[in-house]
């Protein structure tokens, strides 16, 4: 493969699964959302209905209308230890109109808390 099938533009690279997941045929399962600082972050897509189970992750929930507009402002916080959402406002859409995506590469908690306050000064 040449180096320049490896190379993505910014505009296919932003909000973008990677382009490896894309040419596997897995683009809807991984999603990449950027902090204020540039920094990207892997998310995985998993079923809003699982979201307790992934415990200490970042999450972002999207509803359907703000993926598909790709200019809403998604939810961003973080499951925690005992399964709850906490984040710094309250969802107001129905969980089950939405996409969950879970950031699991975070190390420790201050990485959790590196990642959600980079892609809430993005997001927020």
């Amino acid at each position: 493969m040449s180096e320049q099938a490896l190379e993505l533009s910014t505009s296919e690279e932003r909000d973008e699964a990677p382009q490896v997941a894309r040419m596997l045929g897995l683009g809807d399962r991984y999603r990449y959302f950027y902090g204020a600082s540039g920094r990207r972050y892997l998310f995985s897509s998993v079923p809003v209905e699982t979201i307790e189970d992934y415990r200490n992750a970042v999450l972002v929930i999207e509803t359907h209308a703000d993926a598909t507009a790709r200019n809403g402002n998604p939810w961003i916080g973080e499951i925690d230890r005992d399964g709850k959402r906490r984040g710094g406002r309250s969802f107001n859409s129905k969980l089950a109109d939405a996409r969950a995506y879970v950031h699991l590469l975070a190390s420790g908690k201050s990485g959790r808390k590196a990642a959600l306050d980079d892609l809430l000064k993005a997001y927020g």
